[in-house]
């Protein structure tokens, strides 16, 4: 089985790390003249090696119904394991002390040891982790077949075996040999920078430029190296965006705290994220091959198109935004298109532009399509200066049938043309931001038949996103109880044999769920099933997790399409 973990580490305790490394450096740079800044990286590469080693060997060690789709929190692993600590954000001076010194004898242990048995004491795993770690996102990745020879059943040539797929009624997926391989751990650490609390988040940088907005006039504009220091006061990468573009626009810089969780929160069928995000990583890693593959330019004009749009389409309600949200702060975290995927630190990887349609439109004609071309070249600005250190940028369209509807219906109900106007205009300029390697554009749609053929044409892959089944809903149902209970609001105690809250409860949960799912409920309301089950039966807190289960069935029984 493979396993996807992402490591999300402690901003503050790799922050000591960092400044370990370059100390050191620094010291030796006087003796020796070498450059300390790619000796500290090199070091920085170490630990991380050492940080992976002892995290997948904790892993292991966790029976294989604890690794499917689960969240592990550092204080699950402090209250687990022998030799924990629990450490404050930020550390105390003894703590900083501490964490300086273990790194000091594990990195020193992890060095001395040939690279292909690379290890350590495994008695100071606990400790190690508790410092360190701060939480573990487990994703199981299906089946990898390894096509090692087709199986034509009585088919003698590969023609005849195309000829029976293509002629046949029923479609058979090929069969394909399976590896027998052990258990594999792609880790892929990461740290947001809001966890460093002498620096700001993302969305407070933005706040305070729209504060600062407010002084100039509306012809005014800011100068660029003002708006970096704005929205980017650490200088990691440049932000070239007009005024009028961040009235238009809403940013966030990846990846963010206010993020996480949210794609292990969300449940779909048919393998939706696995896929979404599989497209998404090919997409940007076919545009980066063509960037830096071995190809002349008559072979380029030959390569496959890859527009880099991906469309999710489903009712309202459904988690659209939520999950489109949550795949670019896993493409930032994982950069498996990237060439510094490997590397961790405490800057940004990556930013995610949402268009708000609503803005776009205005009652001067031709305005909404002068909106949208300066939002594109604003973008492709910010692609042109930072397509060569690695950050990636996402456009997410919210609702794009504001923007995107059929012309052909709009001519038919004699409609201004400055609609058709600004459908043009995305249209090309969506074409124009192809050639950008680092660059993918998300949209959503409640209305897919609304849509103009052109644009959903354009489209890499479409995706839908319906209301959730009967085991959707039960997942959902068991965060949401999950959190009210480490929030207090709920009340359960484990029995003497440790059994978890869902283990005990799953059955009563399951015949929910299924009373839900004859409702076709949306994944909003699942969520919001919660919340009526408390505002109609209880008014204090804690609630017993036996009787908060036997109200929340009674409101699941009465939900009608009020409710939807």
């Amino acid at each position: 089985m493979k396993y996807i973990v992402d490591l999300q580490v402690r901003g503050s305790s790799l922050h000591i790390i960092r400044c370990m490394f370059k100390e050191e450096e620094q010291s030796s740079s006087l003796q020796s003249g070498f450059d300390p800044k790619q000796g500290s990286n090199e070091k920085l590469g170490e630990f991380l090696n050492l940080l992976k080693a002892v995290v997948k060997r904790k892993l292991e060690s966790f029976p294989k119904c604890r690794l499917k789709n689960s969240i592990i929190t550092g204080e699950e692993l402090m209250r687990e394991g022998q030799g924990s600590i629990e450490i404050r954000d930020p550390p105390t001076e003894a703590q900083q002390h501490l964490i300086r010194s273990l790194a000091k004898v594990l990195l020193h242990q992890f060095s001395s040891i040939s690279a292909t048995a690379r290890t350590v004491n495994e008695g100071q795993d606990n400790l190690f982790l508790s410092l360190f770690v701060k939480k573990i996102s487990i994703e199981t990745m299906s089946a990898s077949y390894v096509p090692i020879k087709l199986n034509f059943y009585e088919k003698k040539n590969l023609d005849q075996h195309i000829d029976y797929i293509l002629d046949s009624e029923e479609i058979q997926d090929l069969k394909t040999y399976q590896e027998s391989a052990p258990d594999e751990f792609m880790i892929y650490p990461f740290c947001c920078l809001e966890e460093n609390k002498g620096l700001k988040s993302g969305n407070i940088l933005t706040t305070e430029f729209d504060k600062i907005d407010l002084e100039f006039d509306e012809d005014d504009s800011l100068e660029g190296e003002t708006l970096n220091t704005c929205l980017n006061p650490h200088g990691n990468f440049d932000i070239p965006l007009a005024k009028q573009t961040l009235n238009l626009v809403n940013m966030s810089l990846l990846p963010a705290t206010s993020l996480e969780g949210q794609w292990e929160a969300l449940y779909f069928g048919d393998n939706i994220k696995e896929r979404l995000y599989s497209y998404a990583t090919i997409s940007l890693k076919i545009a980066r091959f063509k960037e830096t593959g071995n190809l002349n330019q008559q072979d380029s004009k030959t390569l496959i198109t890859n527009n880099k749009l991906l469309l999710v389409h489903g009712p309202p309600g459904t988690g659209k935004t939520t999950l489109c949200k949550a795949l670019c702060q896993k493409l930032s975290v994982r950069r498996e298109f990237s060439d510094n995927f490997g590397t961790i630190d405490t800057s940004y990887k990556g930013i995610m532009i949402e268009l708000s349609c609503s803005r776009i439109f205005s009652k001067w004609f031709g305005e909404s399509s002068k909106n949208i071309s300066i939002i594109f070249q604003d973008i492709e600005e910010l692609l042109k200066v930072n397509e060569k250190n690695g950050i990636f940028i996402c456009l997410l369209i919210d609702e794009v049938e504001a923007i995107a509807s059929s012309r052909t219906n709009l001519s038919n109900r004699n409609e201004s043309t400055d609609g058709i106007r600004v459908v043009n205009t995305l249209l090309t300029q969506l074409d124009r931001l192809k050639k950008y390697h680092n660059f993918l554009t998300l949209a959503t749609s409640n209305l897919l038949d609304s849509l103009d053929d052109a644009f959903v044409d354009r489209a890499d892959g479409v995706f839908y996103i319906g209301n959730p089944t009967a085991e959707g809903i039960l997942q959902i149902l068991r965060v949401c109880i999950e959190e009210m209970i480490s929030l207090g609001i709920v009340s359960f105690h484990a029995v003497s044999s440790g059994v978890s809250f869902f283990e005990k409860y799953q059955m009563s949960l399951q015949k929910i769920a299924v009373k839900c799912s004859t409702l076709n409920i949306s994944g909003r309301t699942t969520r919001k099933l919660s919340l009526i089950c408390l505002s109609e039966y209880f008014r204090t807190f804690p609630v017993e997790a036996d009787v908060f289960i036997a109200a929340l069935a009674m409101s699941a029984r009465k939900l009608r399409g009020t409710h939807k």
